[in-house]
């Protein structure tokens, strides 16, 4: 029986390969997700660098590497990875930002539950929030995106080739700011609701004293607040579908930015 062989730079472009995809294993959604065990998550890693390898060229790597070369690559290369990671991220915890927002508004800040994804409390809303996202994103196979980017990379990005430069950390920014704006517009129907309800039960006190606000005024905000949010789940897919429309163009564009 003929043993397999395999060459030096053929192990060396797996290495790289690994490298890219376990970057994604520590930020993305889903992929990163802590509830699945860790060797699981290792095993999927391998697996997908030993499929995505034969697509790097292997005269795309350095030659001459050395302890120095070596420690900025594997930084460099877990760095892609990561920042791809970030990027989606970022739109997972507006909507976990808006769950905490309605939790409040609603009078359920008090109630949390520890998140298998993060293993740490949150609140019900953003449990909720979160997975709705997460079932969205499944549904169009937006966790392939990751995958899809890293083969992509082969050819936009050297190897070793990841910088943060001035228009990356534009990105990151603008990244970061939309957790803001993504939490505003999803818990804004419910804000709206409840600012209204409260001047109506205030409005309500003062020209009736002997209606109970304080006994009446909790119980209405919560179900005119869980009317307003069933109602906007009509309109959650459509906002969802241009979000993760923005996070596609998004993610090769930061290959082309690095």
């Amino acid at each position: 029986m003929t043993p397999i062989l395999f060459s030096t730079a053929e192990i060396v472009r797996f290495i790289i390969v690994l490298l890219r995809v376990s970057g994604i294993m520590i930020l993305a959604p889903f992929f990163s997700n802590k509830s699945v065990p860790v060797y699981v998550r290792i095993a999927f890693s391998l697996m997908v660098s030993l499929v995505l390898a034969p697509a790097l060229p292997l005269k795309a790597l350095p030659a001459g590497l050395d302890l120095g070369n070596i420690a900025g690559l594997v930084a460099s290369e877990i760095l892609f990875g990561a920042l791809l990671g970030f990027a989606a991220a970022c739109v997972f915890s507006g909507f976990e930002f808006a769950g905490q927002v309605i939790s409040s508004q609603l009078g359920f800040s008090i109630i949390n539950m520890i998140d298998p994804q993060t293993q740490v409390e949150s609140s019900v809303f953003s449990f909720l929030q979160n997975y709705i996202c997460l079932l969205f994103f499944l549904l169009i196979n937006g966790h392939h995106w990751f995958l899809l980017a890293v083969n992509e990379s082969f050819v936009l990005l050297p190897v070793g080739g990841c910088h943060i430069q001035g228009p990356m950390i534009r990105q990151l920014i603008h990244f970061s700011a939309e957790i803001l704006v993504i939490g505003v517009r999803i818990a804004g129907p419910v804000i709206a609701v409840s600012i209204i309800t409260d001047v109506v039960m205030g409005v309500l006190g003062r020209a009736a004293p002997q209606v109970g606000v304080l006994v009446v005024g909790m119980p209405l905000k919560t179900l005119v607040g869980f009317g307003c949010l069933s109602f906007s789940f009509y309109f959650l897919p459509r906002y969802l579908e241009g979000i993760f429309s923005s996070l596609y163009r998004t993610l090769f564009s930061m290959v082309s930015a690095m």
